[in-house]
């Protein structure tokens, strides 16, 4: 199979042909037919995280595709079933075939094609761990958004508005038709102002975007409010004195939280974004386009 790899830490990734894995207990051959561009893959074919990860290596994080084989003990999709999910670290996505684990794929939302699907799983489930799971948002809360106009942040937006929420969003200029269209409630440019000048309070502050802001999100949250970030770890001594609750996020699949974001988007809840697909084979333009491009929406490769 066809498979997109480092094979030495510092060089670059090359389109080799592989093996054909096979899934053993617990596990599920999927034939990938599409496979969204993350952040963290960028970092993993720059070699950034070769102290975490062990050589040949197949890159990957985000997949759409088929059930085409599984071990023993899964039991929530079956052969031919299209599915999505992700693959923690390990990667493998940027190929013909992966394995994966059974509470890493769940079916795919029915009224997604495959390359959006695969734009869904890391943001969006970062978007619902830290919003729905761990911040519990409640309707008529306000709730601001470092980031609200990247691909995380743009789920998280409308998660928090399906929840009767009011949305700030923190974000660069060149989004804001984009956020309003999400349903935003405020728009701050980042660039040039400050949002604890404009917000107020918050019950509910996200960071998408730059660990140097927690100190100030601290300062904008009420007494038991929450703050998690994607970036970096909290300070939870100083937010357990303000009486703040802290996360870290860590995104981690579970077919209950891929299952339930398929049924808030097929409900048209979650809105997905592909701005432009590539085939596998430019995989390279593909990785540097998801760096220099910050308009909205997700890089995707067919294959």
């Amino acid at each position: 199979m066809k498979a997109v790899r480092v094979n030495q830490w510092g060089q670059p990734i090359t389109l080799d042909e592989a093996p054909q894995p096979a899934p053993t207990n617990g596990e599920v051959l999927v034939r990938v037919r599409a496979a969204s561009i993350n952040p963290v893959d960028g970092y993993v074919a720059a070699s950034y995280l070769k102290d975490m990860q062990q050589l040949p290596l197949t890159v990957g994080t985000d997949f759409a595709g088929d059930v085409v084989s599984l071990g023993a003990d899964v039991t929530h999709v079956k052969v031919g079933d299209a599915v999505y999910g992700m693959i923690p670290m390990r990667g493998g996505a940027f190929a013909e075939y992966a394995v994966v684990k059974g509470n890493e794929v769940a079916r795919k939302p029915q009224s997604l094609n495959y390359e959006q699907a695969a734009a869904v799983p890391l943001t969006a489930l970062s978007a619902y761990q830290t919003l729905v799971e761990f911040a519990q948002v409640k309707s008529g809360e306000r709730v601001l958004i470092h980031g609200a106009g990247g691909a995380t942040g743009s789920f998280a937006v409308q998660l928090a508005k399906s929840k009767g929420a009011y949305v700030i969003a923190n974000a660069n200029p060149g989004k804001e038709a984009y956020l309003k269209d999400l349903g935003v409630d405020e728009i701050i440019n980042a660039q040039t102002q400050r949002f604890e000048d404009l917000v107020g309070t918050a019950d509910i502050v996200l960071n998408f975007a730059n660990n140097d802001l927690q100190e100030r999100s601290y300062n904008v949250l009420k007494s038991r409010g929450r703050y998690a970030t994607a970036v970096g770890q909290p300070d939870q001594e100083k937010a357990a004195r303000r009486g703040i609750r802290t996360l870290g996020a860590f995104t981690q699949p579970t077919v209950e939280h891929l299952t339930k974001l398929a049924q808030l988007i097929d409900a048209g809840e979650l809105k997905v974004l592909v701005k432009r697909t590539f085939p596998l084979v430019e995989v390279q333009d593909a990785l540097q386009l998801q760096q220099s491009d910050k308009a909205p929406g997700k890089i995707v490769l067919t294959i």
